[in-house]
């Protein structure tokens, strides 16, 4: 994989988390080229699914944005 490159992702919450504003600081810290937005719920009702995209500069730069999103209380998954 050669670098700089976007990565698209979805991170999967438990709903009544209260994590839209814990992520919003953890993914700032990297260079957003879409920025985190609400995409749906699961049918029942229990998930809430973010999407975010980042330019990620190198491999240990997406291990770290991985780590610092998963760390978030409330995510179940980073996909």
């Amino acid at each position: 994989m050669a670098y700089p490159a976007v990565f698209h992702f979805r991170i999967i919450v438990e709903v009544g988390a209260a994590a839209e504003s814990v992520l919003e600081v953890a993914v700032a810290a990297y260079k957003i080229t879409q920025p985190l937005t609400s995409s749906q719920a699961s049918a029942a009702g229990r998930y809430q699914a973010f999407s975010v995209s980042v330019e990620m500069q190198s491999r240990d730069e997406l291990y770290a944005f991985d780590a610092a999103v998963k760390s978030v209380p409330g995510v179940r998954m980073l996909l």
